[in-house]
């Protein structure tokens, strides 16, 4: 079996938002430390190539690439009251894309079994014409648009369990049936977006998937949503390609959100999208890191991920129920894409 693929890099620590923010480089600083000491070996330490133009406006404007390149000429510049750029965030937002591009490519060349771009900043608020929530380019949908049109994947997943929801991500692929977007959020919450009826548009009807949980979830909430909404979505996609955009700011322990997921939470909603891509699609899978801002409980959660990304897949969630708070959650859900079924 071919070793899982963790890519990192020390450029990614250059993006500086200023001295209290929440997104800061020491959010990967553990990681990139262990990758370069003699006990990183399990570690994959890859110089990502940047992104290249035609990649990013895969997916967002020649306006809004051309405004954030502007930024470079500012030690500091507010693109809203969250995402503030330095010098460097221009070329750090191209290499955070051009780094998950270049795991996707080690991926399909069989390299690697699975992997995990530890990339900041992250990418799924970005909409097409605009950045926001610390996020400067989608970079999940940026990889998901490169699979279809480089390697002609006809159905990927992307699966977003970050506390907020990927309303950049939504709006990109919402009349795309190629793409399910499937999104588990704290609602209401920022964004604002993320209600259970938007299910897409067009052609894309259907292939949007949201689980808008109240505040308080845990570990048995988000299994229990694993289990009995995205398995089955999972299962009658049938994805070629397994793209997880993975916040780790639904841990019990973060400042940002309003949750209760556990390291052993992340470690089995992970077990089972490795599971499902082991069925599916022949164990492509790769991990991109979101939110997360407890540096302990982040560091704690990335590893769960990576040591069960280095495991066989495992067995199906266990047969517990939910707790029954989000019960008429998960039937509002499932009533809602029953003509999808």
């Amino acid at each position: 079996m071919a070793k899982s693929a963790v890519f990192i890099d020390q450029e990614y620590l250059k993006q500086f938002a200023g001295e209290f923010h929440p997104e800061r480089p020491e959010r990967i600083k553990v990681w990139l430390d262990l990758a370069t000491s003699p006990d990183g070996s399990a570690f994959q330490l890859l110089p990502p190539k940047p992104a290249t133009r035609a990649e990013i406006e895969a997916c967002h404007s020649a306006g809004h690439i051309a405004l954030v390149e502007s930024t470079s000429r500012s030690n500091r510049f507010a693109l809203d009251g969250d995402t503030i750029t330095c010098r460097d965030s221009f070329g750090v937002g191209l290499l955070a894309a051009g780094g998950f591009l270049g795991l996707l490519e080690a991926i399909a060349a069989g390299e690697f079994y699975n992997g995990f771009a530890l990339v900041r900043p992250p990418g799924h608020h970005a909409r097409p014409e605009q950045a926001m929530g610390f996020c400067l380019f989608n970079t999940v949908a940026i990889g998901a648009r490169y699979l279809t049109r480089a390697h002609q994947a006809r159905r990927v997943l992307v699966m977003d369990w970050d506390v907020h929801h990927g309303n950049g991500t939504q709006e990109i692929f919402y009349a795309d049936p190629s793409v399910l977007y499937i999104s588990t959020h704290q609602y209401p919450f920022y964004p604002g977006t993320g209600a259970a009826r938007e299910v897409g548009a067009g052609g894309g009807e259907g292939y949007t998937i949201n689980v808008p949980l109240p505040a308080g979830c845990a570990d048995g909430e988000y299994l229990g949503v694993f289990r009995d909404v995205i398995v089955p979505a999972v299962k009658k996609f049938q994805p070629d390609w397994i793209l997880v955009s993975a916040g780790f700011d639904p841990h019990q322990g973060d400042p940002l959100g309003g949750m209760g997921v556990t390291e052993a939470g992340f470690a089995a909603m992970a077990r089972e999208m490795l599971r499902l891509a082991a069925e599916f699609t022949e164990n492509k899978i790769a991990f991109l890191l979101e939110g997360g801002y407890d540096l302990a409980a982040l560091r704690d959660s990335v590893a769960t991920v990576l040591n069960e990304m280095r495991r066989p897949p495992g067995a199906d969630i266990p047969a517990t129920a939910a707790a029954e708070r989000i019960q008429p959650l998960i039937k509002g859900i499932l009533d809602i894409h029953e003509k999808y079924r």
